[in-house]
């Protein structure tokens, strides 16, 4: 569009002013040559993070004010006769050219600048090839710098594999020379030593980031050390790691610093009392870290492993708080939780307190209020509604709450009302007559 209206400011100058005819030549070449440059300008900008950075957007900003300008003396006698015209033509159209043949080494320091990058990546991909597969850790940490994350994840998974990957991050927290930022990406164990050497190397990574003056110096500087810090910080802290010192250390260095981000926010909420060993309690990584004092959710994460199956459940039958912690699930609205417990409540040995049957029940509630009721004159088959149903354990949980001393007066009808909407079957008829066996007799 803006071309258009420069090359219709030009027409009509040079029809009714006075443009000398060298200036409208210069014009009709000028105009839609800087109209196309504006298009290479478009591509160098969507890069702006390389050079040549911003430097092109002078292009498409100054011609068209250029072109306007000039426009505008050709109309106006009173501009003419104070500017002479070979000036005006001259100085307007040379500075036009100027700018547009510009975009020629702008486009020369983007190559070179794509030409470095290109040579980077060669290099980081021939030294990536020559290193070994059982490679100390140390060697892996200078190719965690990339921009794929797909070969970033891949990387991390397979170092996880390593068995000598534990002592090598214990010595090299030891030298100072581990990566914070990825202490809870490399399936490491949060034992005594690792707590401790993590702790010392936090302690002396924020030392030298403490500003002598406040506000001195902008946030961004150590945005990235902070993030990283607050990355390790929350690991350890949920894997039951006393870092509270550090992350206190960290946040009072962060906020002395001008224009602070979120971050200084969860550096304070890290020290929540809440937060120690929340991971190791609710999410643990692998199986071998569950304990009597993990929460039903962590021992019920490993229930779909087969590998684990069976002693996952075992295990959160033996829980002492099994059934508050089962409470908590229903109630959380966390993604799976109720499900997961509605799934294996005729499993877990839970005692039918007036606390489970209410979140069970409301649970159940919910689940079947989501499924579709047929209209009488579009009959479905009944084994449409267990396919809505999923897996069908609405029904078994319901049974156990109503067998178990729970008043689910009001779930058994609601149930038996849904099944009546689909087709009659010898499945659907043994079910009604198992839920009207369980209500309550007046």
């Amino acid at each position: 569009m803006a071309i258009f209206v420069q090359c219709a400011i030009t027409l009509i100058a040079f029809v009714k002013g006075d443009m000398p005819r060298p200036a409208a030549v210069l014009a009709f070449f000028l105009v839609p040559a800087s109209a196309i440059i504006s298009f290479e300008v478009l591509a160098l900008l969507s890069r702006p993070y390389q050079p040549p950075h911003l430097w092109p957007l002078i292009i498409p900003a100054a011609i068209p004010p250029l072109v306007v300008a000039y426009c505008f003396w050709a109309l106006l006698p009173p501009l003419r006769g104070v500017i002479p015209a070979r000036l005006a033509s001259g100085a307007v159209w040379g500075l036009v050219f100027i700018l547009c043949t510009a975009i020629v080494p702008f486009d020369k320091v983007r190559k070179a600048a794509d030409d470095r990058d290109t040579a980077v990546l060669e290099k980081y991909e021939a030294d990536y090839a020559k290193l070994p597969a059982d490679a100390p850790l140390w060697d892996w940490v200078p190719f965690f710098n990339t921009r794929n994350a797909s070969r970033l994840d891949d990387m991390l998974k397979h170092i996880a594999t390593l068995d000598r990957r534990q002592s090598d991050a214990e010595l090299m927290l030891a030298r100072g020379d581990f990566p914070l930022g990825f202490l809870g990406r490399l399936d490491l164990t949060p034992t005594p030593a690792l707590c401790d050497r993590s702790r010392a190397l936090l302690r002396k990574r924020v030392a030298p980031l403490v500003l002598a003056t406040p506000e001195s110096k902008p946030y961004r500087d150590v945005a990235v050390d902070v993030n990283d810090a607050l990355a390790a910080m929350r690991w350890l802290i949920g894997y039951d790691c006393d870092a509270t010192a550090e992350a206190l250390a960290w946040e009072t260095m962060a906020k002395a610093y001008k224009d602070t981000s979120y971050d200084v926010y969860e550096l304070r909420d890290l020290r929540d009392p809440k937060n120690m060993g929340n991971i190791v309690r609710n999410y643990p990584e692998r199986f071998s870290q569950l304990t009597p004092k993990a929460h039903l959710r962590a021992w019920l994460s490993f229930e779909d492993k087969k590998e684990y199956h069976d002693q996952a459940l075992a295990g959160a039958r033996k829980l002492d708080h099994r059934t508050p912690d089962a409470v908590e699930m229903l109630k959380s609205g966390g993604e799976g939780d109720p499900w997961t417990v509605l799934r294996l409540l005729t499993v877990l040995d839970l005692e039918a307190t007036p606390a489970l049957c209410n979140a069970a029940l409301w649970e159940l509630h919910k689940e079947l209020a989501r499924i579709h009721r047929p209209n009488p004159d579009q009959p479905m088959r009944y084994t449409e509604l267990l396919d809505r149903l999923g897996t069908g354990d609405q029904f078994g949980a319901l049974i156990w709450l109503a067998s178990h001393g729970c008043d689910a007066e009001a779930g058994l009808s609601e149930a038996e009302d849904l099944i009546r909407t689909y087709q009659t079957s010898p499945a659907s008829a043994a079910l009604l007559a198992k839920l009207a066996a369980l209500h309550r007799k007046p």
